[in-house]
């Protein structure tokens, strides 16, 4: 009985300890976006439906993103970005 309280009690902690380093700073301005290289080829691509939101009163909408590459690596990555305020 005293091993399954302590791994509820650690696992606990953990999640507490992840969500206090967190506290509302977002991740994206740690990304060194002047640092990127920008090296596609002709068969990568990424479409995103639709292209702009709210053009009907919306203050939020979902995205869906289409993307590939022939020849993908654990380095790349793809950024979305869109405004907090549509209008």
């Amino acid at each position: 009985m005293m091993s399954w309280a302590w791994v509820v009690a650690v696992t606990w902690m953990a999640a507490c300890t992840a969500a206090a380093a967190h506290s509302g700073e977002q991740p994206l301005p740690r990304i060194a976006v002047e640092r990127t290289t920008l090296a596609v080829g002709g068969a990568a691509h990424v479409k995103a439906s639709p292209t702009v939101l709210g053009l009907e009163g919306q203050d939020s909408g979902w995205v869906e993103l289409e993307f590939f590459h022939p020849d993908p690596s654990g380095d790349d990555w793809i950024g979305v970005f869109s405004p907090a305020n549509f209008r």
